[in-house]
């Protein structure tokens, strides 16, 4: 009945999927499921081989979440299936099975010690192959490098062979001149030594790149200590057209940073330049509080960097969260300054932001009542001698949910920007100031939530 019912799952996910992935999940609770076809039923026997049953493993990250993956490794336009389970000793084991003339067959298998998969992509080679890039182990953790990335290569006359590429903290599949051919991009952090005179391994980037199947360490460059752990990575165009990999960590007090990298005349450099001298500043850390990631905000194509400053006038006893800070979403250019691109107003917890505009710009706080889930925007003055002063509220931005906008929602003063799920977002403009007004219609244009 286990094995049916895994045959099920697969065969579900086949038909309701795209084709390059799919996950098989677990189904013992189903009764009478339909047969699956000859292809499920050979790759589900092959991967099970002498085993009694298989405990599948999942990446934990990236674009394919799949514990059975397809996708044309051999380059020979048939699609191949790649599978992960665990192996009884406690570790895990890829499968690469290949079909020809009607019938499945293993064409390799790797086992690691590692019983997690991190993240499984994919990347061009310069010959017209394909590599199968495989993390295994987990990237979490401040005390030691628990990662290591892995490619995969098929190989006609020699079937698949396996390259140990080295420890990784985060890995991105990247194609820096847009030839077509990728590389793979990977950035670790610095790592306590556990024995006692051995320096502490500083952090790295460096990127692989292929020569007839083969890797090599085609450039590298030095990141920043201070990361204790990564909390996304992007590989994109950025405001000036340039390709980069922007790489967004997080520090042991929870502080977050970004670091962009691009190639420069054959070397990888890393911006803000610098890293780990005395005199190194990111001016993309932001705190905690704000630890916003970096996003195509404007939907103009590229990659925005976010920084965070406080907003004036806080009293003395204000703790803030996300919605006490002005975040600039910033654009970095190799060989420059980074510029700003928008000026925003985020509320993290209830997941929305809008921009902040130019007239409001150093004049605006921001007060927090979770409670009611009502942020309520006050005007800032300046007296005579530059102390800043609380004035009346300008506008006030609130979520009710869905039964209590319909109840009471539209005759309470709000007009309805943006609704998601079970939530209604609303806002109030309390100002007759006509620029205030002029202000607010700007931002009620610009609402838009964090995660769609």
């Amino acid at each position: 009945m286990k094995r049916i019912a895994v045959l099920f799952a697969l065969f579900f996910l086949l038909t309701e999927l795209p084709s390059c992935s799919f996950t098989g999940i677990s189904a013992p609770n189903l009764i009478s499921p339909p047969k699956a076809n000859a292809d499920q039923q050979s790759i589900y026997s092959l991967l099970l081989g002498s085993q009694s049953e298989l405990t599948f493993i999942y990446p934990k990250n990236g674009e394919y979440r799949s514990a059975i993956i397809m996708c044309d490794f051999t380059g020979d336009g048939v699609e191949d299936a790649i599978g992960f389970h665990a192996t009884e000793d406690g570790g895990s084991q890829v499968q690469f099975l290949t079909k020809a003339g009607g019938q499945w067959d293993v064409a390799a298998f790797f086992k690691n010690s590692a019983s997690q998969v991190d993240r499984v992509c994919f990347g061009n080679l310069p010959e017209g192959g394909r590599a199968v890039f495989i993390g295994w182990g987990s990237t979490a953790g401040t005390t030691g490098r628990l990662a290591a990335a892995y490619a995969y290569i098929y190989q006609p006359s020699g079937g698949m062979v396996e390259h140990l590429l080295g420890n990784y903290g985060e890995m991105a599949v990247t194609d820096f001149d847009g030839d077509g051919v990728d590389e793979l991009f990977k950035i670790d952090k610095s790592v306590p030594t556990e024995k006692e005179g051995e320096e502490t391994a500083a952090a790295r980037a460096s990127l692989v790149a292929f020569d007839r199947d083969k890797p090599y360490e085609a450039a590298s460059a030095e990141a920043d200590n201070s990361i204790s752990s990564y909390s996304g990575m992007i590989f994109s165009k950025l405001g000036t057209g340039d390709l980069g990999v922007v790489v967004d960590g997080t520090t042991a007090d929870g502080s977050m940073s970004t670091q962009v990298f691009f190639m420069e005349e054959g070397r990888l450099t890393n911006y803000p330049v610098g890293v780990n001298t005395e005199d190194y500043v990111n001016e993309f850390t932001r705190p905690a509080a704000a630890a916003v990631t970096s996003r195509d905000i404007n939907g103009d194509g590229c990659i925005e960097i976010p920084a965070a400053a406080p907003l004036p006038a806080a009293p003395e006893d204000a703790v803030p969260d996300s919605t006490g800070y002005m975040v600039e979403w910033r654009s970095q250019a190799p060989g420059g300054p980074s510029r700003v691109v928008m000026r925003t107003l985020m509320n993290v917890r209830e997941n929305y932001w809008f921009r902040l505009p130019y007239y409001l710009q150093g004049k605006v706080y921001a007060g927090n009542d979770v409670e009611r889930r009502t942020v309520t925007y006050t005007e800032v003055k300046s007296t005579e001698d530059g102390e800043l002063l609380l004035g009346g509220n300008l506008f006030s931005v609130r979520v009710f949910t869905r039964s209590a906008w319909e109840s009471r929602g539209e005759s309470s003063g709000y007009t309805m920007v943006a609704e998601q799920n079970d939530s209604v977002y609303g806002i109030q403009v309390y100002s007759r100031d006509e620029q205030v007004k002029r202000s607010t219609d700007d931002i009620i244009k610009s609402f838009s939530l964090i995660e769609e």
